[in-house]
């Protein structure tokens, strides 16, 4: 009778999270190997990457030279760990998912989970690629990194705390954020936020708790509040979306998912340190262009790294997962593959559209120029975009500037 109350709780307890913790992968889903004859990339990835790794999926399953993603949410942190260890992807309580063909699923879309598939069941399956979301220096569970294992710079994620519609808050401070996530219930005072319960937060080894912590002066394990059962964006967002008491709510999140659910919560916009005015990631609330973000007005973000094998003249062992990298990188389009453009459509900020940089999570910002500009190109395909790039074919066609991707770039 014991263990059978203990099991209700859990349920109950999960249910205001709308989930309930059990073993995500079927028994009736098939080998992952054995999907079709169609290459497979096996990739880890932080759950704010997910977007990304399932529309640039269907791309690559749909193109004339077609590669298959299976994939797994996992903690940068944790991710980070396998591909250093190395460890195997194997069956547990994380789904392993694959993008399925137009032919296996004709209407299936990114805006939907994909089907599930297991791991071999004795050994696993080598990871060939890693995505994670923030600094890896920030990652206290690393051991050194081996000598065949490259990791580069990808596209930059960022991060914020979001509210309940309901709530009338539109902005936080760094030292609200402080008080908020830093102390416990009657020990800091951050008003609204003082209700522990209502905090929502990541675990340690998440991306989103580790930038939005340096961000308001903390460490990822000093963030008090809730932690979700299965610690994913979803859960918190469901929280925030959820909570019958709106004005004391606050969760934190990557840019990307609030983006896709702005009808259901709100982000507030941050004021970092030593700053003035507190600023959206975007140029207004309503836009996306992350403006703010690109010029080094909005703080909390990171650059998401690329985890990968490499030979001797450091390409990735696996040419699909070169392939992959070149491809978010821009450093490569094909005739029916364009990475950039599924960068953009995630919600993440190529490096090319980059105006500052930094070294290390929550550090000082310093001016960027990219060797090759992206910023009109980008302005034009984020979405309720008004930017016009004039169109060109050469570069005496834009007055100075260079012409990338048939647009004029100012530099």
């Amino acid at each position: 009778m014991r263990s059978r109350t203990k099991t209700l709780l859990a349920i109950t307890a999960t249910a205001a999270f709308g989930v309930v913790m059990l073993r995500a992968s079927r028994a009736d889903a098939a080998p992952c190997t054995s999907l079709g004859s169609i290459p497979i990339v096996f990739i880890e990835n932080g759950d704010t990457q997910e977007p990304l790794v399932k529309l640039l999926g269907q791309a690559l399953v749909k193109s004339a030279t077609p590669v298959r993603i299976v994939y797994k949410n996992r903690r940068t942190c944790d991710l980070a760990l396998d591909m250093y260890t190395p460890n195997k992807m194997v069956n547990d309580a994380i789904a392993i998912r694959y993008i399925p063909t137009p032919a296996e699923n004709p209407a299936w879309d990114p805006s939907q989970p994909p089907p599930t598939c297991e791991a071999d069941a004795t050994s696993g399956n080598t990871i060939d690629l890693g995505i994670g979301a923030t600094f890896l220096s920030s990652c206290t569970n690393l051991p050194a990194k081996p000598a065949d294992l490259s990791v580069t710079a990808g596209p930059v994620q960022s991060y914020g705390f979001i509210v309940p519609k309901a709530s009338s808050q539109v902005a936080m401070t760094a030292e609200e954020g402080y008080f908020a996530y830093g102390w416990a219930d009657g020990t800091g005072s951050a008003q609204p936020w003082t209700d522990q319960a209502l905090r929502f937060s990541r675990g340690p080894t998440a991306s989103t708790a580790l930038t939005c912590a340096a961000a308001i002066g903390l460490k990822a394990s000093q963030l008090k509040g809730t932690v979700p059962p299965n610690n994913t964006s979803t859960e918190v967002l469901t929280a925030v979306k959820n909570s019958a008491t709106p004005e004391a709510t606050i969760g934190l999140m990557g840019t990307e998912v609030y983006d896709q659910h702005r009808g259901d919560v709100k982000l507030l916009a941050f004021q970092g340190f030593k700053q003035l005015y507190a600023y959206y990631p975007d140029k207004t609330a309503a836009s996306f262009d992350k403006q703010n973000v690109r010029d080094g007005h909005y703080l909390p973000w990171a650059p998401t790294p690329y985890i990968t094998r490499v030979d001797g003249s450091g390409k990735a062992v696996n040419p699909n997962v070169q392939r992959i990298i070149d491809l978010v990188l821009g450093d490569r389009v094909d005739p029916d593959v364009n990475g950039l453009e599924q960068v953009i459509a995630s919600g993440l900020v190529p490096e090319c559209a980059m105006g500052v940089q930094r070294e290390f999570d929550g550090g000082n910002l310093s001016l960027y120029s990219p060797p090759e500009s992206c910023a009109c190109y980008f302005e034009s395909k984020v979405p309720q975009s008004q930017k016009t790039c004039k169109v060109c074919t050469t570069d005496g066609e834009c007055s100075g500037g260079k012409c990338r991707r048939n647009v004029c770039e100012a530099k």
